[in-house]
């Protein structure tokens, strides 16, 4: 409810600052007992000093796109579900078909079955919650396909290489304000894809990726970069290094620096006001 009440706050014209949960909850956490008191002293002992993290509120608008694209992320998972259930259904039977989703997902389960009551008795059910959830993930597309249009920022972001709509909109509004980085390079950081350090003493580890952020927003940028590096055919500089890279450590590890680069590069993009540039393939 933090959000909720952020801006009510602001409206009654109160200053108003959200503070990091996980901060406050690390300076909390060294206190031997834990209360509704203890913890009431301790927030106000944070505030005091000014040892915290400002939070950045979205928009109210932003906040309104970003549950759109969480509720068609949820379908779309559902749908995924489903389809793996009933794959999984038909396989013990030795039923198989190629990959298919939607209707033609459908048509093949139903053409498998034939007149088997048996297998009709429990893929029906499925297969009819199937269509609506596919039903309702179409209406949620269109509405997110309109609000790219009419968003001139969303569209230049598209301009970079696997970059479409869905991953457009869930990387700028949940950001809402690119002024919040100081420099580009920081936003792989906000959105957990730099790798974690440990040093003490003569020890300095580099782990893996910190993983911290929106998820979602990771997961569309690794899957965007999966597209770049496989699927585009128009040569880049950014897929030359990132086929360089995957020659030269494991191929995830690959997709996850260029899902990191794409994010760098989509925020320059949202503050030049520019376009991706494609240059000319090299000798």
């Amino acid at each position: 409810m933090s959000s909720w009440l952020w801006h009510e706050l602001k409206l009654i014209g109160l200053p108003v600052v959200c503070i990091d949960a996980r901060h406050a909850h690390a300076a909390l956490s060294v206190r031997m007992n834990k209360s509704d008191e203890n913890d009431a002293r301790g927030l106000a002992e944070l505030i005091r000093i000014g040892w915290y993290c400002e939070v950045a509120v979205k928009s109210e608008a932003s906040q309104k796109v970003r549950s759109l694209l969480v509720t068609r992320s949820r379908l779309v998972s559902i749908r995924r579900d489903l389809e793996n259930q009933i794959r999984s259904l038909l396989k013990e039977q030795g039923l198989l078909f190629p990959r298919a989703i939607g209707a033609q997902f459908r048509r093949s389960v139903e053409e498998l079955t034939g007149e088997d009551q048996a297998l009709q008795l429990v893929t029906t059910p499925l297969l009819n919650i199937h269509e609506q959830v596919c039903r309702e993930q179409e209406k949620l597309d269109r509405t997110v396909r309109l609000s790219a249009r009419e968003d001139e920022t969303v569209r230049r972001l598209m301009t970079v290489p696997g970059i479409g709509v869905v991953t457009a909109l869930t990387f700028k509004h949940p950001i809402d304000d690119p002024s919040r980085f100081q420099s580009a390079s920081s936003v792989g950081a906000y959105l957990g894809l730099t790798s974690r350090r440990k040093q003490s003493g003569d020890k300095d580890v580099t782990g893996r990726v910190s993983r911290w952020g929106d998820r979602l927003r990771r997961t569309y940028l690794f899957e965007a970069a999966s597209v770049l590096l496989h699927r585009t055919k128009k040569w880049c500089s950014l897929k030359a290094w990132g086929l360089r890279l995957a020659k030269g450590v494991d191929a995830k590890k690959a997709q996850v620096a260029v899902a990191r680069k794409l994010a760098v590069i989509l925020h320059c993009i949202w503050v030049d006001g520019t376009t991706f540039e494609w240059k000319q393939q090299e000798a």
